[in-house]
Parts: structure tokens; C-alpha cells; sequence
């Protein structure tokens, strides 16, 4: 299912960027922690200590992150000339985000997208936004960058409207909370990670501000957007086993200083009283729903409530994880980051207050 997404929907491909296409969208987005200066990768202390976080840059490394900043300056200052200057931090910071993933000639990975949103942002209003110093190539990634926004807010909006019209219960009152799980669930089940948190956070603003339940009711959605709103509703019927999970994820964190992970999350939903087996839910295939539950808790902010009876299994997973980690060396540890593509995914619950 995994792939079939991202070969129909691909407005949020990060990578690769040569091939930009309009229509219609993939799972590629976003998605990190609490935190303007970090990204999820970078945001746990706990999966960095005892290392030595102090490196000395090579010249071929200034001179590569000096190459970056200018382009990006040069689309952003391109932008702002073109469509006005953000109204907010975290939009200007969303923007420069975008830049990003639309600039097949910059690379930068994600544990150091957020510090590279900061230089370029500092290097801007340095410099300013001289209208002469523009090129034809900058308007055209400006504009570019411009119908990449829209597209993401529109994708999300497609996915709301089939979700409401084919799926929802009948007599959901839809209030704002509601309607922030909503939003937070299509974008986790849309997106893998790959782009800025401000980026995620901006998307989720805009979204939530523009919702309008009787337009969102009557708007035509095609037949692609039923099948992603189909995979959320699958979601949205296990919210009991999310909060769940939730509170059982933040007692281990708690407990053991650990981070966050998809296979620590599945770990948590086959352990104790959940015992949810992949043949029991989501038709075999529990990784898609813990990678969902993982992104959708980077937005999280308030603070699970969490019982004797969430750090007793909390305790249990950790026994279990013990316990495999004695019979064979484990393929991958449930406690400790994971690669997914180029991105490291690793976050504390305990970040996102």
C-alpha cells in the first residue's frame, strides 16, 4: 500500500527533486518535533549523549553549505519580491523549508535542515530583498515553490472533504479538536517525514484555519483521494488504541530515557493487554499504523495521562526487548533510531511539550 501511494501521489517528494509534478500527491512531506531550531532527528538529547557533537568542517563542506545558502537566498529573495513577504516566523520559516525541497541542486539532510532554515533566514534579512538582484531562474523556483504550497494544503483539503463525505460517523460534532486529530492524521498517513517541522507545522496552521465543514461536504473529490481518505478512516476507528499507545510510549520514555520509534510503537501495541497482532488489525501490517502514529506525535503537545497500569507494560516492553536482545542479536534495536530511506528516524515523546 506503501508504495502504491507514493507511485500515485507524489506533490511531496523531497527527493528526488528533478522530477516536480503537479498533480496529484504522495506520501513525501514532513513531519518532526517540538523545537523551531531542530528537527526530530536532532531534538532527543537522550539518543545523542556521551557523543562528541563537535566536528570540524572541511573547506569542501563550508564551501558546499556557502553554495546552498546562496541559492536558497536567491529563490527566497525571488519569492518575497514576487508574492510578498511572510506575515509570520513560522510561515517565513515554512518558505524556506520549501525552497529547499524545490532545489534539485541543494542537499542538506534533515538533523541539519532547521539550523540551515536559521542561516538563511539570518542571511535575508541581512542583505534584504533587492528587487534588481533577481534572475530569471529564481523568479521561475519562486514560483515554483509557490504552486508546491498550495498543492500540499490542497492535497490535505482533498483528503479531509473524501474522508467527511465517504467515512466519518454521521454524528461527529466537529469541533476544533476534532478537527486538529483530523488534520494531524491525514497528514501522518500522508507524509513520510522528509521535510522541515516547520514545514508540518505551517501546513497544519493553514489547513485548520481555511477548514470549512459545509464546503468540505460538498466539494467533488476524485477517486484517488477516497482510497487515501479510506486508509485514514482505518486510522481514525482506532483512536482508543492510539491514546493508548500514546500514554504506554511516554511511561517507557519516562522510565527508560529512550526515544522514539515505528518499531518500539508496534513492539507496544503486540505487548500486554493490546496484544494487537498484524492479523488481527489493519490487514496484517501493523508498521504502516505505528510509522503514522509516530509522525502524528511530533505535533502532539499535551502531555498523555499515564497510569500504573501504562509503566507496568511500559516495563513489560522493555522486558520483552531485553529478553529477544538475549536469544539473538536483534536486527534492529526498538529502543534506538532506524533509517527509513536517507532519514534517521529517532524522536523523544518527551520533546513535543
Amino acid at each position: 500500500m506503501f508504495r502504491l501511494f507514493r507511485t500515485l501521489f507524489n506533490v511531496f517528494r523531497r527527493s528526488p527533486k528533478s522530477t516536480k509534478k503537479s498533480t496529484p500527491p504522495s506520501r513525501d512531506t514532513l513531519l518532526p518535533p517540538e523545537g523551531s531550531n531542530q528537527n526530530r532527528h536532532s531534538d532527543n538529547t537522550n539518543s545523542t549523549a556521551g557523543k562528541d557533537t563537535m566536528t570540524t568542517r572541511s573547506p569542501q563542506s563550508q564551501s558546499t553549505s556557502f553554495e546552498n545558502l546562496k541559492l536558497v537566498l536567491n529563490v527566497l529573495r525571488a519569492y518575497i519580491v514576487t508574492f510578498g513577504e511572510p506575515s509570520t516566523e513560522l510561515e517565513m520559516r515554512s518558505l524556506v523549508g520549501a525552497i529547499v525541497a524545490n532545489l534539485a541542486a541543494v542537499s542538506i539532510e534533515n538533523k541539519d535542515l532547521e539550523a540551515f532554515i536559521d542561516k538563511a533566514i539570518a542571511a535575508y534579512e541581512s542583505v534584504g530583498k533587492d528587487a534588481s538582484l533577481v534572475d530569471v531562474t529564481s523568479q521561475l523556483l519562486a514560483e515554483q515553490v509557490s504552486v508546491w504550497l498550495k498543492e500540499q494544503e490542497t492535497t490535505v483539503s482533498n483528503v479531509i472533504s473524501a474522508y467527511l463525505q465517504q467515512f466519518a460517523p454521521a454524528e461527529t460534532n466537529w469541533e476544533s479538536d476534532k478537527v486538529l486529530s483530523l488534520v494531524l492524521t491525514v497528514i501522518a498517513t500522508l507524509n513520510d517525514g522528509s521535510l522541515s517541522n516547520s514545514v508540518g507545522r505551517a501546513l497544519i496552521e493553514k489547513v485548520i484555519d481555511s477548514f470549512d465543514l459545509e464546503q468540505a461536504l460538498s466539494r467533488w473529490v476524485a477517486p484517488e483521494w477516497i482510497a487515501l481518505a479510506q486508509k485514514v478512516a482505518s486510522y481514525t476507528e482506532k483512536e482508543d488504541v492510539q491514546l493508548e499507545v500514546q500514554s504506554i510510549a511516554w511511561a517507557y520514555l519516562q522510565q527508560f530515557r529512550s526515544i522514539l520509534s515505528p518499531q518500539l510503537i508496534e513492539q507496544i501495541m503486540e505487548t500486554g493487554p493490546l496484544n494487537l497482532s498484524p492479523e488481527e488489525v489493519f490487514s496484517g501490517d501493523l508498521g504502516e499504523f505505528s510509522e503514522m502514529l509516530y509522525y502524528k506525535y511530533q505535533f502532539i503537545k499535551s502531555d498523555p495521562v499515564v497510569t500504573k497500569s501504562h509503566k507496568a507494560i511500559a516495563a513489560d516492553v522493555h522486558q520483552a526487548v531485553e529478553d529477544f536482545k538475549k536469544r539473538r542479536p536483534p536486527i534492529f534495536n526498538v529502543t534506538e533510531g532506524v533509517k527509513k530511506n536517507d532519514l534517521e528516524i529517532g524522536s523523544s515523546l518527551d520533546s513535543a511539550t
